[in-house]
């Protein structure tokens, strides 16, 4: 009962969700393409559930290996479809992590882990898995699966909605699908990336036997060429640790995505005008003009004088008046040529006597988030901006006394005057100050590594051996299920619409006995399984941004690499019974620990160094 109520209530989201992020209602639908789409997405439901059925129904692990890996397929085939107008329902009941969820807006509780990853844990490792277990997690499955089939079967689309689904589904194979956020124990990622592709070539398919121009049906030909090459590159025995994702991603998904938005257009299809992360119409998924940065703020509309309000950012970001001494500005603590950090375990404290709670963290892409501090405690930037100004520790300020301050320079009124003409800020508000901050920081982007060149194509930017660092962090180190390519913080892809926590276990010094003390996103959500959860930042520039980890325990990338090496906490012998990240030694070698370590410094981009 306690599972159905809460269905029920993320049926009532996705209905919002699909009515208002996609605009599936009040349209036109293309019946000629839709109608069968439909029917078709109805028999992998169908066959999911069957094949599941059937994992019961056998005693031998190679026949529940064999059943459990043909709903896999079936999954995958429509994977496209439900992670974006279901997401909540594929992250807690069919698809997520083996890591309890807490959902605010569901429930005070936590969600245990349900779904594929959960069996394949059972059926995978376990030679005589419980009995009980096994149905009861196949049972749960079922109801979720059953309820989606009938929703789906009649559910309103627009053509184009799907076509960009499809797109989502590249980005999803590339930031995801390649590093190992599912498949984790059985490593049949690259057999399911193939899956992923038969269902976009199946959905295609719907729309190319109603091309009528030339142009379509040329694009749409190329388009299944490609799709085939692709799948034909997957299986072809590479093993999954081997395998070159970036020679993959430059070869199939970048160029898929381009003919998809060719296709699009050729089509004459609309695009999506709601809010989403991604531009889908860029023409590339992977840099800087992919992002629609309007997403990630309460700010959608842009506005011209956004340039001036950003400038005015920047000269408050490097005044010490907006602190209560007036000797510490925003500049004190992030300095360019560190990219925006301090290079200090933990930042001084405005007295200069002692320090904050915390490491100061980069703020290079920090618009590129959805919740803000190591413990998430604010979900958006400008909220971030007022936190430091007005905490005791740091800038020790009310905003009454900075606009006091500010009205008392003929520069300054000038400048509000400029930045926010036609509007009351002028005056100087506590709005304009944080929007002016913020606008600036939304400036202070990063994508002009030499990993961002390699993407773009420039194949000698890195390295044989940073390309192998690539494929041990998207693989056997697993750091790319949690640090996403190609933002490489939390934010989940390919919607963007989360920051993940995670906890890792991050000691009170090097050689310590116990965890820091700090509890983290704890204090945020009151939640036993946050007890010392953090954040998941960014990495880029992560060469730049020593020491690291909330405490700034670590002082090399090597310690740091050494520390995931061991299992994190528990593998260097701490109590942490919430740990998220796995126990035991990745069993790195030592030119696989160096290659890892090479990688992550050709994400350094240096357009902010002095």
């Amino acid at each position: 009962m306690k599972l159905k109520f809460k269905f029920t209530i993320l049926t009532l989201l996705t209905i919002c969700l699909v009515g208002l992020q996609f605009q599936l209602h009040d349209q036109q639908e293309h019946k000629n393409a839709i109608v069968p789409l439909r029917k078709w997405m109805t028999s992998q439901f169908d066959s999911i559930i069957l094949n599941l059925k059937q994992i019961q129904a056998v005693n031998e692990k190679d026949q529940r290996i064999y059943y459990y890996s043909r709903s896999r397929e079936y999954y995958k085939h429509i994977e496209f479809f439900l992670e974006t107008v279901s997401p909540k329902e594929a992250r807690l009941y069919i698809n997520g992590p083996l890591v309890p969820k807490y959902e605010n807006e569901l429930s005070s509780e936590m969600i245990e882990p349900m779904g594929f990853q959960v069996l394949e844990s059972l059926i995978f490792m376990d030679e005589k898995p419980e009995l009980t277990l096994l149905e009861t997690e196949i049972t749960h499955m079922e109801e979720v699966l059953e309820r989606l089939r009938s929703y789906y079967s009649t559910i309103d689309l627009t053509d184009y909605v799907v076509l960009e689904m499809l797109q989502l589904q590249l980005y999803r194979i590339a930031s995801m699908g390649l590093n190992g956020y599912d498949a984790t124990i059985s490593l049949t990622a690259l057999k399911e990336i193939a899956w992923s592709l038969d269902g976009i070539k199946m959905a295609l398919s719907f729309y190319g036997s109603q091309n009528t121009k030339n142009k379509s049906r040329l694009i749409f030909k190329s388009l299944n060429l490609l799709i085939k090459e692709a799948r034909e590159h997957l299986t072809q025995g590479t093993n999954y640790y081997d395998f070159d994702r970036l020679e993959f991603i430059l070869k199939y998904i970048n160029p898929l995505n381009k003919k998809m938005v060719k296709y699009h257009r050729s089509l004459e299809l609309p695009w999506n005008t709601n809010k989403q992360a991604l531009d889908l119409q860029s023409g590339s998924l992977f840099n800087e003009k992919s992002f629609d940065k309007r997403y990630f703020s309460i700010y959608y509309e842009t506005s011209p004088l956004e340039p001036l309000q950003a400038a005015l950012g920047k000269k408050l970001f490097n005044d010490p008046l907006l602190s209560g001494n007036n000797k510490v500005s925003c500049s004190t603590c992030h300095f360019p040529d560190l990219s925006f950090t301090d290079g200090l375990p933990k930042a001084r404290a405005i007295d200069g006597q002692g320090f904050v709670d915390r490491n100061t963290p980069t703020l290079l892409n920090v618009v590129f988030q959805k919740s803000f501090f190591h413990d998430g405690r604010t979900f958006q930037l400008e909220g971030q901006a007022e936190e430091v100004i007005v905490n005791p520790k740091e800038m020790r300020s009310n905003f009454a006394d900075i606009i006091l301050k500010l009205k008392k320079s003929p520069d300054y009124i000038k400048l509000f005057q400029k930045a926010f003409y036609g509007t009351p800020d002028t005056a100087i508000t506590q709005y304009a100050i944080k929007k002016a901050i913020t606008e600036y920081e939304k400036t202070l982007t990063s994508f002009n590594s030499r990993f961002d060149q390699f993407i773009k194509g420039d194949k000698k930017a890195l390295s044989l051996d940073e390309r192998n660092g690539y494929n041990v962090f998207a693989g056997k180190a697993l750091c790319g299920s949690c640090h996403f390519f190609p933002l490489f913080n939390g934010t989940v892809p390919p919607l963007f619409n989360k920051s993940e926590f995670e906890v890792i276990g991050v000691p009170e010094s090097v050689n310590a006995i116990q965890v820091d003390e700090d509890l983290g996103h704890f204090f945020v959500t009151h939640t036993k399984a946050h007890r010392h959860s953090f954040k998941t930042p960014t990495i880029r520039n992560i060469e730049y941004t020593s020491p690291y980890m909330h405490n700034g325990v670590f002082n090399t990338l090597e310690q740091v690499v050494d520390f995931y090496h061991k299992g994190g906490g528990v593998g260097i012998g701490l109590d942490i019974p919430n740990q998220t990240l796995p126990f035991d030694s990745l069993q790195l070698s030592v030119k696989e620990k160096k290659d890892l370590v090479l990688f992550m410094k050709s994400l350094s981009d240096q357009t902010y160094n002095r």
